[in-house]
C-alpha cells in the first residue's frame, strides 16, 4: 500500500518544508550573497578597488577604508563620482554606471571646448 501523505500543516510538514526552502537557498544562492561569501565587502578588496580606480583615473590616493566608511570616505566618493554598490560589494553593474557617467562627463567636456576653439576660429577668420 503506498504511504499516506502528510497533513502539510502539522508539525513535521512545516519543518520539512522550512529545510526544504533553506537546502534550496544554499544550493542556488544570489550574486550578493556569492561576492559576501568571498569577501568582497571586506576592508582590504575596497581598498584594493579604490586603489585601482585612483590609478586608472590618475585621481589622488583615497584614504584607507577601516571597520566602516569615514566621512572623509565618502567626500572622496562623491567628489569623484565613485559608485556606492561597486564601492561597498563589488557590484558590476555599479561599475558600468560610475564609467558611463564619467564618460558622458567626458563627452560634454569635449564638446564645450570643441565649441570654444570654433569660437575662436570664427572670430581670428572673421567669417564662418
Amino acid at each position: 500500500m503506498p504511504k499516506a501523505t502528510q497533513n502539510p500543516l502539522t508539525r513535521t510538514g512545516i519543518t520539512r518544508r522550512r529545510n526544504a526552502a533553506k537546502r534550496r537557498r544554499l544550493r542556488l544562492p544570489t550574486p550578493l550573497g556569492r561576492l559576501d561569501a568571498r569577501g568582497a565587502s571586506s576592508a582590504r578588496n575596497i581598498n584594493r578597488r579604490l586603489l585601482w580606480l585612483a590609478i586608472e583615473w590618475g585621481l589622488e590616493r583615497a584614504p584607507k577604508v577601516g571597520q566602516a566608511p569615514s566621512r572623509e570616505l565618502c567626500e572622496y566618493c562623491r567628489k569623484h563620482g565613485i559608485n556606492f554598490d561597486w564601492l561597498l560589494d563589488g557590484n558590476l553593474k555599479g561599475l558600468q554606471a560610475m564609467m558611463d557617467a564619467r564618460r558622458g562627463r567626458m563627452a560634454a567636456a569635449k564638446l564645450d571646448s570643441l565649441g570654444a576653439k570654433l569660437a575662436r576660429l570664427s572670430e581670428a577668420s572673421g567669417r564662418f
